[in-house]
């Protein structure tokens, strides 16, 4: 499945350039416009050297948003085919499956739908820099009047890059919403799943191949969260402690709408679970008392060794089969998809302790905890 026109392309030296030429587009000039408009009137409380904030964003989490897009794009047309390949959807119900992902396909490139998403970044942008002229706060991107506190000319170009940061951002949140309704559809289908199947998920374990790629959207927001508290603690000198409520709800929520939509398949997979658990147990039991009654009792003839024998090999097989289905979840969430969701959102606000805490003392307790 492809949910861009370019998802058939992987991440290329050329995307990664392009990336990067985005960033430096976007940071660059706000450095250039500050050296040459110069400053009157009051010191700013955050300088732009000192804005993290403002570095992190430009010139980590929009080449972030832009490769992220290609991945996405790439392991998620990818594990849709995996639907069709794998013979999970049924024949009668592969055209019904193909529409689905055409539909999927057409919401995620729509005109209508990017002009929305853009029209709402304005305004969230708009109503974001109005609030902060407010705040009492002096930045860098703003001066004081008469009439009170508005842009400067590096302001407006830092006004259109957040436009352009939060487009991309808002833009993997709609194809992140596309992809849970195109599992949720898929989930109502007939599939046919394997309950003996190695991955313990009736099949479905290749999922997680599209799903994690998602974990891109909790690290660009984990790595723009930390670097805003990060300008706040160093520049206006907020306590951190401050932020621990927040900082633990943000990492909860991104864990928890990471990882929630994949049990949209409990009910067909605990549906199948029971139905071949009665099934396997009825085989199981016909061939152990076959079994038994040919190798135990001695109804096996006179002339045939047990040794070499493919009885017992297909005895463990059916005990094995029987096991990887009594074992199987009713989930195909696993736990390399919860560790990325998790990793994703923790990792980036690590950094933060160096704000309160110098880099050997934490080496110090890191240690401590290791040892």
């Amino acid at each position: 499945m492809v949910l861009t026109s370019d998802g058939d392309r992987l991440v290329s030296p050329r995307r990664v350039l392009g990336a990067a030429l985005l960033a430096l587009l976007t940071w660059l000039p706000l450095l250039l416009l500050g050296l040459a408009a110069g400053r009157t009137g009051p010191e700013p409380a955050i300088t732009f050297l000192g804005d993290v904030s403002a570095h992190v964003r430009f010139l980590l989490v929009v080449p972030l948003l832009v490769l992220a897009d290609a991945v996405i794009a790439t392991r998620t047309r990818m594990t849709m085919d995996g639907f069709l390949v794998s013979g999970l959807v049924p024949e009668g119900q592969r055209g019904l499956f193909q529409q689905m992902v055409a539909r999927t396909v057409r919401l995620g490139g729509s005109a209508v739908v990017q002009a929305i998403l853009a029209g709402i970044v304005a305004l969230l942008i708009g109503a974001s820099i109005r609030g902060q002229a407010r705040d009492g706060v002096l930045r860098w991107f703003e001066v004081q009047s008469p009439q009170g506190t508005h842009l400067s000319v590096p302001g407006w170009w830092y006004a259109a890059a957040s436009v352009m940061l939060a487009y991309l951002f808002l833009r993997l949140i709609w194809r992140y919403a596309l992809w849970c309704w195109l599992l949720f559809c898929t989930s109502r289908l007939d599939l046919r799943l394997v309950g003996s199947h190695p991955d313990r998920a009736g099949g479905l374990g290749f999922v997680n191949v599209g799903h994690a790629s998602f974990s891109a959207l909790p690290l660009a927001a984990s790595c723009m969260l930390a670097s805003r508290v990060a300008t706040e603690v160093l520049q206006l000198g907020v306590p951190l402690r401050t932020f621990q409520l927040p900082l633990l709800f943000f990492v909860v929520l991104s864990l928890g709408v990471g990882t929630v939509p994949l049990p949209i398949f409990a009910r067909t997979l605990a549906r199948t679970k029971r139905r071949r658990l009665i099934e396997y147990g009825k085989l199981a039991t016909r061939y152990v008392q076959e079994f038994e009654q040919k190798w135990v009792d001695g109804g096996a003839p006179a002339d045939e060794a047990l040794l070499g024998s493919g009885d017992i090999q297909s005895l463990a097989d059916i005990g094995g089969s029987f096991e990887r289905l009594a074992t199987m979840k009713v989930t195909p969430l696993d736990r390399h998809t919860v560790l990325a969701f998790a990793l994703a959102s923790i990792v980036p606000l690590l950094p933060l302790a160096l704000t309160v805490m110098p880099l050997d003392e934490i080496v110090k307790v890191l240690l401590r905890a290791v040892v």
